[in-house]
């Protein structure tokens, strides 16, 4: 019994052996082991008004798109801007005319890509990837936000206040002309009114309901919601408004943008950045539109806070005489939404992330 007792032992040692030497080699060489694939999904809303879902696939630089208005899709490849003004900005070549996209990954997208129709001259997205039903409360959607409306046939009033209640209404109303006139207590409510609620069929969207419309959006919770207008309409745009003054310090680095010049008869598509400091009162900036304003540089001065508006700066620009005004709406160290104009009328508006 001895010598079989030590033979079954040397049996199973022997055995164990085998099976380590068979075990998977768990260190394989990188063309063995392949990228986990990387899609970041958006609910994004079209300039013209339509509602359209976007996925970027950072690991291999493509991206697609379902317009739910027109019924269009479409996929393709972007690389990264090799402009050194533009770092970390996609480029999509098409038909011999490049688009541009800014990405804050998981969190919001913007592209001049019509994505679907020719007449969106601007997209914005918000991460289709949360569960708004599951992780977030009412309460934690609810809140006030500084709003900007992107029309490609803007006209009239343009940025204002939403205030979304715990309880599934909201009002709204838009700012003054004169920005230092705001009043929390009548630029929230007052221009309009309606219900929200998280929707029963896809849990990253929320149905805003309004004279007996149902218009889709999202919430980007605690920080920016979006408000699909309707064909023709466009879309809002909201940064969180908070209870006391942004600081310039928080708000402070370099956000690449996408805009509209919205005051001729062809309007440009732009694509650049602005630097907003941290201190003192200079703004660097870069542009490049499509159209005859062509490319170039400068700096804006006397940037400084908006102090009855809580999360709003503006700076100053002289352009052959003319002193022009840009309005930045911020969402310290992620988003900022702007919108510029001359003495009488406004020249343009764009939507800007701080990326790298």
């Amino acid at each position: 019994m001895k010598t079989n007792y030590f033979k079954l032992l040397t049996l199973l040692m022997v055995i164990v052996a085998l099976i380590g030497s068979c075990k998977k080699d768990e260190t394989k060489p990188d063309d063995e082991n392949p990228q986990i694939e990387k899609k970041n999904n958006y609910l994004a809303s079209g300039s013209y008004g339509d509602v359209i879902t976007y996925s970027i696939d950072e690991n291999n630089n493509t991206y697609s798109y379902t317009n739910e208005t027109t019924g269009q899709s479409d996929s393709g490849t972007f690389t990264t801007s090799s402009n050194t003004n533009l770092t970390g900005v996609y480029e999509v070549s098409i038909g011999g005319e490049n688009f541009y996209a800014v990405e804050l990954a998981e969190k919001v997208f913007a592209t001049s890509l019509p994505s679907g129709r020719a007449e969106n001259k601007l997209c914005f997205g918000i991460s289709a990837d949360l569960d708004l039903s599951t992780n977030y409360s009412m309460a934690d959607l609810s809140g006030k936000y500084i709003f900007i409306v992107y029309d490609d046939n803007h006209s009239g009033s343009h940025w204002g206040g939403y205030d979304l209640k715990s309880d599934g209404t909201y009002t709204w109303n838009y700012g003054p002309d004169d920005e230092t006139t705001f009043d929390e207590a009548t630029h929230f409510a007052g221009g309009g009114s309606g219900t929200w609620v998280l929707s029963s069929s896809n849990s990253s969207r929320v149905i805003f309901t309004e004279g007996g419309i149902d218009y889709e959006g999202t919430i980007y919770p605690g920080k920016a919601m979006l408000v699909d207008n309707g064909v023709g309409g466009g879309f809002s745009i909201g940064i969180k408004y908070p209870d006391t003054h942004t600081t310039q310090s928080s708000i402070a680095g370099t956000y690449k943008y996408l805009d509209i010049i919205v005051n001729t008869s062809n309007p440009e598509t732009g694509v650049g950045y602005y630097t907003l400091p941290a201190t003192g009162g200079d703004v660097n900036y870069y542009y490049k539109y499509n159209g005859s304003s062509g490319e170039g540089s400068g700096n804006c001065y006397d940037f400084a806070p908006v102090s009855q508006v809580n999360n709003m700066f503006k700076t100053l620009a002289d352009y052959g005489g003319i002193v022009y005004t840009t309005w930045f709406i911020i969402l310290p160290g992620e988003v900022m939404l702007y919108f510029s104009a001359s003495p009488t009328e406004l020249v343009s508006y764009g939507i800007g992330a701080k990326i790298n």
